[in-house]
């Protein structure tokens, strides 16, 4: 019987994506699932639609259903509800029995998977723009490599007239064939897609249709039914989405005065979209996805690695976190800062960093008669403190030597340690410091 698998799951507008991982060189696959529309993942209830935590207990439930719990799991946020998401979501699966829960953001999980398999391509420079495009919208970064730490910088959201984007599409081509925006409109516009691998047919036939619309509009594209989407379809469709994706990524591209713009990559659903990564590609130099990934599961692909343990997904904190402590010397008693973690040393999920100086653990007496709050405050990359929330010892903390750090929880949560010497992590002390800052974006 094979181990069971760590699994990775992103939850889309209309569709869930769950993928798996394993070691060696096969690139990460989707995990099958009944009721599944191929190509798009598993179809969402209208009752959990817009309802992220809900949408991630049905999603998880049909797993469980099928292949049982999985020795872990990652769940892939956007930007835009990764901080609100992350806490419930962990939570969600925690309660579900699932052993070992982390949140990660799309943008993480994409370079993860880029950085991890496409060899020295993502290396070309620090910078990268990434860019999901999908039903609802245009989600794009600047992402800067710094250390083990990926940065997001300047960020953007766009959408459609509607306030849908790719979903906006799909009603177009249905509506031009005759079917309705419902399940079984969308089963067959996805298996009208599968027909066109990579979507080669469509862009040549639309780039014909973009230079002369007589007579290259009436190209059949897709067939849906008993009835033709053609090329014109496509075109006419198309504008609101190029200026969509283009607005996003002029947002990101680059700060001013900057004479080259970062190397970009483009995900999603309407990645596979031919004719908008033509038009990206005019002012873009595009990163490819890798092999045999989907762009619409890239980045589920991505974080199934990071659940396998198989990439890095960066997104340990670039800030340093120190605390001011009490040291008596020469007979008097002096204030200092300690450093708990240094810079890119914590990682949610990840294991308590302790204070350390040349190597050696420090150890701490810690008061909680005096009542004293204990400041404690994050050092970002350019030097500034940013303070956390002040806590104090409660009564029945350890009054003998401890070793004090920091730990990062799955959600992004923080908690100061306190670690008794003698006694060990059994009876340590927790005391919540909240989320730690993100840098400001530029």
């Amino acid at each position: 019987m094979n181990p069971p698998s760590t699994l990775a799951l992103d939850i889309g507008t209309r569709y869930a994506r769950l993928a798996v991982a394993r070691p060696g060189a096969a690139p990460p696959r989707p995990v099958p699932l009944p009721g599944d529309v191929p190509g798009e993942g598993l179809p969402l209830s209208a009752a959990v639609r817009g309802r992220p935590v809900a949408a991630l207990r049905e999603a998880y439930g049909a797993y469980l259903a099928r292949y049982g719990p999985p020795a872990g799991a990652v769940v892939v946020l956007p930007r835009r509800t990764a901080r609100a998401s992350a806490g419930p979501a962990t939570a969600a699966l925690a309660a579900e029995g699932c052993p070992r829960v982390r949140a990660i953001g799309t943008a993480h999980a994409l370079l993860a998977l880029v950085r991890h398999t496409a060899g020295t391509t993502a290396g070309t420079g620090e910078e990268y723009l990434v860019c999901d495009a999908g039903a609802r919208a245009v989600d794009a970064a600047r992402c800067t490599r710094a250390g083990p730490s990926v940065l997001l910088g300047a960020t953007a959201e766009a959408t459609g007239p509607t306030g849908r984007l790719g979903a906006e599409l799909d009603a177009a081509l249905l509506a031009a064939a005759g079917l309705p925006d419902d399940e079984e409109g969308h089963r067959r516009l996805a298996a009208a897609r599968l027909d066109d691998p990579g979507g080669r047919r469509l862009g040549i036939a639309v780039a014909r249709a973009l230079r002369g619309p007589d007579p290259f509009d009436a190209i059949p594209v897709h067939r849906l039914g008993d009835r033709d989407v053609t090329a014109g379809t496509v075109r006419t469709a198309l504008p609101p989405l190029v200026d969509a994706v283009r607005r996003a990524l002029d947002e990101v591209a680059a700060p001013p005065g900057a004479a080259t713009r970062p190397p970009l990559l483009l995900a999603g659903g309407l990645a596979r979209l031919e004719p908008l990564t033509r038009q990206l590609a005019e002012r873009h130099r595009l990163l490819p996805l890798p092999a045999d990934v989907d762009p619409g599961y890239a980045a589920a692909a991505g974080g199934a690695l990071v659940a396998a343990g198989l990439a890095d997904p960066g997104d340990r904190c670039p800030y340093a976190v120190r605390i001011s402590t009490h040291r008596r010397a020469a007979g008097r008693l002096r204030t200092e800062e300690l450093e708990l973690a240094p810079a890119g040393a914590l990682e949610p999920g990840g294991d308590t960093v302790f204070a350390a100086r040349d190597g050696r653990p420090v150890q701490v007496l810690p008061d909680a008669a005096a009542g004293r709050p204990l400041r404690v405050e994050a050092v970002g990359p350019d030097g500034r403190p940013v303070p956390l929330p002040d806590v104090t010892l409660p009564a029945g903390t350890p009054d003998g030597p401890c070793r004090v750090g920091v730990r990062v929880g799955a959600d992004g949560t923080a908690a100061l340690v306190l670690r008794p010497v003698a006694n060990g992590p059994d009876a340590e002390t927790r005391l919540p410091l909240g989320p730690l800052p993100v840098p400001p974006e530029t």
